[in-house]
């Protein structure tokens, strides 16, 4: 079994204990240390706190189960702003935010979409491209998904409910 799927299997319950969302599993190689990321979430975001209650829990856990062949590190963080979209369940939950996609394979010449997220319908998820196209993508296409943190969305929509010219210098 993958060392991955280990993990999880180990980490899901503990989160669901801990009142967490499991949102991805990472792992990867520096040099011969092996690194495993985990990624929690919550209402209200995670703290440092919780981040450290959970290492020490899922290091044990793991440590116990030899799951990790020799040395490792475990890092354990938030998600961040620009988090992965894994399920359809996290579709549905970031509907209408701004997201990143990457397909498998190519349509229209392009495997990279980004736009408003729009979904889930019948096992697919959208997206509503800057230009107003909207492409639909069984949940199978899709390779990886991330949101995206778009710093001119506040300003465009304060722009967006204005009518008419903004002030001026020092007109109110």
């Amino acid at each position: 079994m993958e060392v991955r799927e280990e993990v999880r299997q180990l980490a899901v319950p503990l989160a669901d204990e801990l009142g967490f969302e499991l949102v991805d599993i990472e792992q990867a190689s520096l040099g011969h240390h092996r690194i495993v990321r985990v990624y929690l979430d919550k209402p209200g975001g995670v703290s440092i706190d919780d981040c450290a209650r959970f290492s020490r829990r899922l290091a044990d856990a793991m440590d116990m189960n030899q799951i990790v062949p020799g040395r490792y590190h475990l890092e354990v963080s938030s998600p961040g702003l620009e988090r992965p979209v894994r399920t359809l369940e996290h579709v549905q939950r970031f509907s209408g935010q701004r997201i990143q996609m990457q397909t498998h394979e190519a349509r229209d010449g392009r495997r990279r979409w980004e736009g408003e997220l729009l979904g889930p319908v019948d096992g697919r998820a959208g997206v509503r491209t800057d230009e107003g196209d909207e492409q639909w993508f069984e949940w199978a296409e899709v390779k990886s998904a991330r949101l995206v943190v778009d710093p001119w969305a506040g300003l465009r929509q304060a722009k967006a409910r204005t009518p008419g010219k903004p002030p001026r210098g020092g007109e109110r």
